[in-house]
């Protein structure tokens, strides 16, 4: 559609939404998702390494230790999703960041839940 000026809707629209400022709940949530996401990713390779490595026994306190710092960057990818979600429900803002951040928290949060259904499912089936 164009009006009187010449100028079509789409147009307008979009320098509309280039002239809005970025959603800070969406940033942070990016952020988020790229720190936890390198933890929790760093946390499994490295219990993976130990593991593979053998003598799982000699590393309790070390896989106890991954595993708090595994709980912590989850909730905080938690804390993530839920920022994406505010900053993709609103309107006066640009959604960019919140829709990328929702998606990185919850691909890391359904994966990690993946990978320990995965690991369970075979640590059961080899006793």
């Amino acid at each position: 559609m164009t009006d009187d000026n010449g100028i079509d809707d789409v147009g307008v629209s979009r320098q509309r939404a280039a002239r809005m400022p970025q959603s800070g709940h969406g940033i942070a949530s990016f952020a988020i998702a790229l720190v936890s996401g390198a933890a929790v990713f760093t946390g499994i390779a490295f219990s993976a390494l130990l593991v593979s490595a053998g003598e799982a026994g000699q590393n309790l306190l070390v896989f106890g230790l991954i595993g708090l710092v595994l709980c912590f960057f989850l909730a905080l990818s938690l804390a993530g999703l839920i920022l994406g979600f505010i900053a993709v429900r609103r309107q006066d803002r640009r959604r960019t960041f919140g829709a990328i951040g929702l998606g990185l928290n919850a691909f890391i949060l359904v994966g990690t839940a993946g990978l320990v259904l995965v690991g369970t499912f075979f640590s059961h089936s080899n006793s």
